[in-house]
């Protein structure tokens, strides 16, 4: 199969013009073929010629929000006998491929794809591949779940089309399986979820450590770029740990392996746009051109996406976003239905994820924010439970757990009820790791 080209795209400056004129035409797209964005921009007195490029969609609120894509899939497969929404702009019949999140908090929200929808994913997932060293010699394992999701079936299908040599075993083989086939195939590539790449350390550290990898591409969680993370992995495996976000939307952020860890590469400014709003205020946050940070919640605009088109479209991705000479990086900080609030202080579980896991070995950086009641609100003091190392001994637990709560009233300046766990205790999983549950919850 011939293989997509990969060559590293243009620089966001040189694309301007290209990336005006897509913007153009996506607001048009959407105005003409969508009754839900015909009617969202007509209450906001908007017009397709008012949006003359890139600059100008953030004149634009948010249009599309995670529930409102739900709703509208609802309402679509009730009225139109399809579930891919009222946002979608083109026939039914023109989808050639679906995808979808898990649904494991509610309805799922499905991808289409039309034979250009594919085409694109399939260059960016090509970009970040071989970003991350992977080449036609390569043996690349799929150890995401193959089921519906972005990493899944269109994952081994952009390998496919990269021409490296996929196999597709998934998690959901289960990891003895896939450890068999892996000491068959010896693959030097594994992709997978920086959970699941610590749980089959956990499982065989030996049987991984003696594949050969080169790399293990991460997705579907943050974990991929924190230090104490990669190293673990890398130390474990051999390998260089990359991380990886997209594969919808003409959406893909990825590392380049570098140490220290930078943030990922925005690789897709030719099909989409990126920006940020304040989670309070809805205002535009302007990202400077000297390389300071800016945070925001994630707001994105398809440029090359035909079905289902992404105009002014957030899910509550919180990011650090920087320019660096002709790139932009990007790092996720959060969520902002992640958000919890105590005692007015505003707390991701990310950042107490990245703080646990400075505290290895002495924790697995394993832990699980318990609620008594549905968040954002927490009711003092926040519980957690922390995972033990698989070294450390029981009769630390106290010290380790003063050690994480002191460092968290420091840092974070919330001041938790902190449990130690033993080593294993808390659920691994090959998908999204939940850090945070209600009390009483399996």
């Amino acid at each position: 199969m011939a293989s997509h080209p990969t060559h590293a795209p243009t620089s966001t400056e040189a694309l301007a013009p290209r990336r005006d004129e897509l913007a153009r035409a996506t607001v048009a797209t959407c105005y003409e073929r969508s009754s839900y964005y015909r009617s969202r921009l007509q209450d906001l007195g908007v017009e397709p010629g008012d949006i003359a490029g890139v600059a100008d969609l953030e004149r634009l609120p948010v249009l599309l929000g995670k529930e409102d894509e739900r709703e509208l899939q609802e309402r679509s497969r009730t009225e139109l006998g399809h579930p891919f929404g009222e946002h979608l702009c083109v026939d039914a019949a023109d989808v050639v491929a679906v995808a979808s999140t898990s649904g494991t908090t509610g309805t799922p929200t499905f991808y289409a794809f039309t034979a250009e929808d594919v085409a694109v994913t399939d260059e960016l997932w090509g970009r970040a591949l071989t970003q991350a060293g992977v080449t036609r010699e390569s043996v690349v394992l799929q150890a995401f779940g193959l089921s519906m999701f972005l990493a899944g079936v269109p994952l081994v299908r952009a390998v496919e089309r990269l021409g490296a040599q996929i196999v597709p075993v998934g998690a959901e083989a289960g990891t003895e399986r896939l450890l068999n086939v892996a000491r068959l195939v010896r693959p030097t590539v594994i992709l997978c979820t920086p959970s699941y790449a610590r749980y089959l350390i956990e499982k065989a550290p030996d049987a991984i450590g003696e594949l050969g990898l080169r790399s293990i591409v991460c997705a579907g969680e943050p974990g991929a770029g924190l230090p104490e993370v990669r190293e673990a992995i890398e130390a474990a495996t051999g390998a260089t740990v990359y991380d990886a976000l997209g594969g919808a939307h003409g959406i893909m952020n990825a590392s380049t392996g570098a140490h220290p860890y930078d943030g990922m590469v925005v690789l897709g400014d030719d099909c989409s746009v990126q920006q940020l709003v304040d989670p309070d205020t809805r205002e535009p946050v302007p990202v400077p051109d000297d390389g300071r940070p800016a945070y925001g919640e994630r707001v994105k605009t398809t440029l090359r996406w035909r079905a289902q088109p992404q105009l002014r479209s957030s899910v509550g991705d919180v990011y650090e976003m920087r320019r660096v000479g002709d790139t932009t990086r990007i790092k996720v900080i959060g969520r902002t239905d992640d958000l919890l609030i105590v005692k007015g202080v505003k707390l991701y579980p990310a950042a107490a994820r990245d703080l646990i896991a400075g505290f290895a070995p002495r924790a697995s950086g394993e832990f699980r924010i318990v609620l008594h009641g549905p968040p954002p609100r927490v009711e003092p003091p926040l519980r957690l439970k922390v995972e033990r190392g698989g070294t450390a001994r029981q009769d630390e637990d106290a010290r380790l757990a003063a050690d994480i709560a002191r460092a968290m009233h420091d840092r974070l300046s919330v001041r938790p009820e902190i449990e130690v766990v033993a080593a294993g205790a808390l659920e691994r999983t090959s998908h999204k790791t939940r850090y945070v549950e209600l009390a009483g919850e399996r």
